[in-house]
């Protein structure tokens, strides 16, 4: 065999479907994750500079929240790792060409079926919860919207002019309601301008951003794979279908050849006596 045809059977024996969804599911979930976790710190950062009436850092549920957000995302990254390389190796095993080199018996497709169901029941479940996350990491960028209507004010107008302008963070429930003066969870004036005119401000909405188009494209990705598993699923069971197939002219084939050979020997022994 000359290296050319090595190098094109090699290659038949890639699930190219597969691969490609991989790779987009890890760039995806890289961008979500290290995205996503620079953004929470960055946004715990301007609410702690903003000095919000009601809010400091360590006496208030916003950290407690975000450390739960933090936690979720070193969580997610390994799960995704670990279930991508899983749904990669299925998609070699039930590749064609490695299909005719191993010869599954009907056992191992039985096995290959089992774990095509159990796969793509894994993956939709997954896309769906990937689906509610992407749901989810597009409410800060609507929050920066509407922060920026107000922060667009604010640094339009003269200082004497934007006392009145206000963020409420207890109204977009990211502070709890509570008995407090006026004032309490609201940014003003002064301070608004200065949070709206700051570095940190534009980087983390820039990086929720981004994090959303890695969830975005995670979902892409687990779609892709979904179909990967129904056609590998397709195949695994027309392919066991053939093998019975065989096995059922085989047997047939030798009892034919039985019942052959029993004509003739009887033939031989009547001629004989």
């Amino acid at each position: 065999m000359s290296c050319f045809e090595s190098c094109v059977k090699c290659l038949g024996l890639v699930p190219w479907a597969s691969l490609i969804a991989l790779v987009i599911c890890w760039a995806g979930t890289a961008l979500f994750c290290g995205t996503g976790h620079e953004a929470l710190t960055l946004s715990l950062k301007v609410l702690v500079d903003a000095k919000i009436p009601g809010f400091s850092q360590g006496t208030s549920n916003i950290d407690e929240v975000f450390q739960a957000f933090k936690y979720a995302i070193y969580g997610i990254a390994p799960f995704m790792f670990i279930l991508t390389i899983l749904l990669l190796v299925d998609g070699i095993l039930a590749t064609r060409a490695v299909k005719k080199e191993i010869e599954f018996s009907c056992k191992t497709n039985k096995c290959g079926i089992c774990a095509g169901i159990l796969y793509s029941v894994i993956t939709y479940l997954t896309s769906v919860a990937w689906l509610l996350m992407s749901v989810f990491a597009g409410l800060p960028i609507y929050f920066f919207q509407v922060s920026n209507t107000q922060c667009g004010i604010v640094l339009d107008q003269p200082s004497s002019n934007i006392t009145g302008v206000c963020i409420d963070f207890v109204q977009a429930g990211l502070m709890p309601y509570q008995n407090a003066p006026e004032n309490y969870g609201k940014l003003c004036g002064e301070n608004l301008k200065t949070v709206c005119d700051s570095n940190d401000y534009t980087l983390t909405y820039q990086m929720f951003l981004i994090a959303f188009a890695g969830s975005c494209i995670v979902v892409l990705s687990l779609k892709h794979f979904l179909m990967a598993l129904s056609a590998n699923f397709a195949y695994i069971k027309m392919s066991r279908k053939l093998a019975d197939y065989q096995n059922t002219k085989y047997q047939e084939e030798m009892e034919l050849n039985d019942i052959i050979n029993t004509a003739r020997s009887n033939e031989r022994l009547t001629y004989k006596y």
